[in-house]
């Protein structure tokens, strides 16, 4: 028994060894017939349930590849790791907003 699904197995078997040629998004979605969210889902569970070291460069070229080096996997963690701070200080701001105080201030500029 395979430790991936059809879909898994599929991306998994696309993904270029390295970070020097990434496959680009589109042609995961293109040679799979899935959508962008499908593809992200099936990346996410590659890395979370499976382990599998997949990187992903949001500079040119663009693409998912299967992480090979130390280098490779910090240069990969890095826009993730900012990309979720930035998601926490949003969390943390939204929940320091009284919402009583905003609507009254939106209610008297009106």
């Amino acid at each position: 028994m395979s430790k991936f699904n059809q879909l898994q197995q599929a991306v998994y078997d696309l993904l270029p060894k390295g970070a020097e040629r990434p496959r680009p998004a589109s042609e995961f979605r293109t040679l799979l017939d899935i959508d962008k969210r499908a593809l992200s889902v099936v990346i996410n569970d590659l890395i979370v349930k499976h382990h599998i070291p997949i990187g992903s460069s949001r500079n040119d070229p663009t693409g998912y590849y299967l992480i090979e080096t130390v280098e490779e996997l910090q240069n990969a963690v890095r826009p993730l790791s900012r990309q979720a701070n930035a998601e926490l200080k949003r969390v943390d701001t939204l929940l320091q907003i009284d919402l009583t105080e905003f609507w009254a201030k939106e209610k008297a500029d009106a």
